[in-house]
């Protein structure tokens, strides 16, 4: 229960919700206590409600992306998907390659997993093939997606990301969330 205080003018007293009354000699005494009783009140009111959502914060992760399955898009030549995985070293089952797309304008992308980082450059997609450059990933770890201009950040769950050889990552500016990840076993066309 809150404590409750009034506070009476006319016979310059204090009284609490327990009952203490407190007289007051002097009208700015009063005046200058109330300031002060509010004031705590107030930054304990404050202080209560910041913490509590700081340990929410903490305890939950981060926004959930919007997640997509896709399979019916024009898909590169085989010649290119080889020469693509060969290039980037992900022919091996246990590698997936991370694919930047829309929305990308400069910022600051780290990819990571819990063994080391993977990728820490900028990122700015290519108007002409909506495409912002590629990084393998170990597909047998998480990897997190941190974008560093607004702070937001994905992780690409290692159970999902084993079962496809492509994630395709778009940035969501100004929506609820930040990152729309589109898994897949087909390469878009690169050019």
């Amino acid at each position: 229960m809150q404590p409750i205080f009034v506070i009476d003018v006319l016979n310059r007293t204090f009284i609490t919700n327990t009952g203490i009354k407190f007289e007051v000699q002097n009208m700015k005494r009063m005046k200058r206590l109330t300031l002060i009783i509010a004031t705590a009140f107030l930054m304990a009111m404050c202080g209560t409600s910041k913490s509590a959502s700081s340990s929410a914060t903490a305890a939950k992760p981060e926004k959930r992306p919007d997640v997509q399955y896709k399979e019916d898009f024009p898909s590169a030549t085989q010649n290119e998907i080889d020469a693509f995985l060969k290039k980037m070293d992900a022919t091996a089952d246990n590698y997936s390659v991370l694919i930047f797309t829309n929305n990308f304008k400069g910022q600051k992308i780290t990819v990571s997993n819990e063994k080391k980082r993977v990728f820490n450059d900028v990122v700015i997609t290519n108007l002409g093939t909506k495409l912002g450059g590629s990084v393998r990933i170990d597909n047998r770890y998480d990897n997190t997606v941190y974008d560093n201009f607004d702070k937001s950040s994905t992780v690409i769950e290692s159970k999902e990301a084993s079962k496809y050889k492509y994630v395709y990552v778009m940035k969501n500016p100004g929506n609820k969330h930040p990152f729309t990840i589109t898994y897949s076993n087909r390469l878009r066309p690169l050019e």
